[in-house]
C-alpha cells in the first residue's frame, strides 16, 4: 500500500516541535503495517488560502498516485464543505482510503458517510471558534477604552 501523509500545523510557536511529532507518530504508523510512504504533505498556517500542498495531495490522490491519506485529525483533511466533498469522492470514486490517528476516521473500517458527519461538527466548531475569537478581541478593545 503506498501512503500519503497531511499534515498541518497553525501554530507558529513551537512549529517544529508539532511539525517533528506529527511526522514521527505519522510515520510510526505506516511502518508497523509495512507500508510505503509515497509523499508528505505539509501545510503551515491558518487561513483558507493556505493549504496548498492539501491540494497538490487531492490532485495525487485523483491521479491514483497513492492509496491511502492518513492524518493525526479529520480538522486537518475536512476544512469546509468543499474540501469534505472532495475528500468523499476520493474514497468513493477512486478508492482512496482515509485514516486519521485519533480514530475518528478509518474507511477501511467505517462507512466513507462518516466524513460528511465530521465535517459538519469540524466547520460548526471552527465557526464557534471564530465567534469566541472575535468576542474577545471586541472585549479588549471595550476594556482598554474604559481604561
Amino acid at each position: 500500500m503506498k501512503c500519503a501523509i497531511y499534515i498541518r500545523t497553525a501554530s507558529k510557536t513551537n512549529q517544529d516541535y508539532h511539525l517533528k511529532t506529527k511526522t514521527e507518530q505519522l510515520e510510526r504508523y505506516i511502518s508497523e503495517r509495512k507500508w510505503d510512504l509515497f509523499n508528505s504533505y505539509i501545510d503551515i498556517g491558518s487561513g483558507t488560502n493556505k493549504h496548498k500542498n492539501l491540494q497538490a495531495m487531492i490532485e495525487d490522490a485523483e491521479n491514483n498516485k497513492f492509496d491511502i491519506i492518513l492524518s493525526t485529525d479529520p480538522s486537518r483533511l475536512l476544512r469546509n464543505p468543499e474540501l469534505s466533498s472532495k475528500m468523499k469522492k476520493l474514497c468513493e470514486m477512486k478508492e482512496i482510503q482515509i485514516i486519521t490517528l485519533d480514530g475518528s476516521i478509518n474507511t477501511q473500517q467505517q462507512n466513507v458517510d462518516l466524513i460528511s458527519l465530521y465535517a459538519w461538527i469540524i466547520e460548526h466548531e471552527t465557526q464557534i471558534i471564530s465567534q469566541r475569537i472575535k468576542y474577545g478581541k471586541k472585549k479588549r478593545m471595550l476594556d482598554e477604552q474604559i481604561k
